[in-house]
């Protein structure tokens, strides 16, 4: 027994002075590699999870292809500007932690790539088209994550302004007048726009379309023509509205912002497009399988 005590000791002391201090360094690099990995998930897991109360986004919206300025309102017309008729709009944005900024120079000068969302609205691109440059940046934006809203309007507006945008998306706009103009509808899907909304407003819509990668999500309940969509689009997200004075305020003449339950669609709507669903859906997995613990072996 002795004998064999101390062969077994000769064994284990055969290990080199280098062989025993590499274990070592390698045992303790493991383990402190363990440990940043698992520090790494838990703070991605707390962005994700905590309250959008800490969190702020911000939204670049487009006016280079020329505002709309209406002669009754004046002002400076649909745009979010301090006398613009989405003022309103960016103030209440503002208080739900978004910041709302705007290019005149447009997207090629701009680039978007440091925003969440961008905006491209009829009724502040009323002058001239988007080009093959800008469209490509566009999308390029949306392939690598960030969101975009997309507002059309009636028939007899130039939406073939921006339809070069909704294209890329599979969304054609102003397929026809959505009547009566006074749009009251409670006719939507269960989609995240929605998210704490009954009834959503809007006035002089035009009907849209949608095909892959879009799908239709609200629609006028009598005649059943589509108003909204949205689309996935590489790690990007889209809404497209039939509208785009549902979310403006300009006076009392024109009070449509705070009509049913607008405030909170257009809040919905914006964190929506700010998080694209595949990169939190990744970043969650990723917490979840760090934070795993290994289950003991058995002895």
């Amino acid at each position: 027994m002795s004998f064999n005590h101390h062969n077994h000791r000769q064994i284990t002391c055969s290990e080199t002075s280098a062989q025993f201090l590499g274990r070592k360094i390698i045992a303790s690099f493991k383990m402190q590699t363990g440990k940043l990995i698992h520090i790494g998930a838990i703070l991605i897991l707390f962005v994700l999870l905590t309250p959008s109360a800490v969190l702020s986004y911000t939204v670049l919206w487009d006016t280079s292809h020329g505002v709309y300025v209406s002669g009754t309102f004046g002002g400076d017309g649909y745009q979010p500007s301090q006398n613009g008729y989405y003022r309103t709009l960016a103030e209440h944005l503002g208080n739900n932690n978004f910041t709302v900024d705007t290019t005149s120079q447009g997207f090629l000068t701009d680039d978007p790539g440091s925003y969440d969302v961008i905006v491209v609205c009829l009724t502040s691109a009323f002058y001239s088209s988007y080009t093959t440059a800008e469209v490509d940046r566009i999308v390029d934006f949306v392939n690598d994550g960030g969101g975009l809203l997309i507002m059309g309007d009636l028939l007899v507006a130039p939406n073939a302004n921006i339809q070069p945008v909704a294209s890329e998306f599979g969304i054609t706009l102003a397929l026809s007048d959505v009547l009566p103009y006074d749009i009251l509808t409670a006719g939507h899907t269960d989609h995240p726009i929605f998210d704490g909304v009954d009834e959503i407003f809007m006035y002089a819509a035009a009907e849209l379309s949608a095909q892959s990668p879009a799908f239709p999500v609200a629609w006028q309940e009598v005649t059943e023509k589509d108003i909204a969509a949205v689309a996935q689009y590489g790690q990007g997200r889209v809404v497209a509205l039939g509208d785009s004075t549902l979310w403006s305020w300009v006076n009392i003449y024109e009070e449509r912002f705070y009509t049913a339950d607008n405030p909170q669609f257009a809040v919905s709507t914006f964190n929506y497009l700010a998080v694209p669903e595949p990169v939190t859906l990744l970043l969650l997995g990723l917490g979840a399988a760090l934070l795993r613990k290994k289950r003991p072996r058995k002895p």
